[in-house]
């Protein structure tokens, strides 16, 4: 998968929608082709959810949302 900036997203706590959204549209404008990101760890399944939203929004199979102990580990396909 490539570098996804898993250097840019901290791991051991939860991004903020700003901070994810961020990441999310910065690195779209930088594929010419989908692949899958991790967008970091959501506090709760609604921040994760708003975020499959934001634009680009996710298609249908395009959004994995994984339980990380207390967090949500989001993966966008974009």
């Amino acid at each position: 998968m490539g570098n996804q900036g898993y250097d840019e997203l901290p791991a051991d706590r939860a991004v903020s929608l700003e901070e994810a959204a961020e990441f999310k549209s910065r690195t779209t404008e930088l594929r010419a082709a989908k692949q899958w990101h991790w967008n970091g760890n959501a506090g709760d399944v609604y921040q994760a959810v708003e975020l499959a939203n934001r634009y680009p929004p996710q298609g249908a199979g395009e959004v994995i949302f994984a339980l990380n102990g207390n967090l949500i580990a989001v993966w966008l396909y974009y």
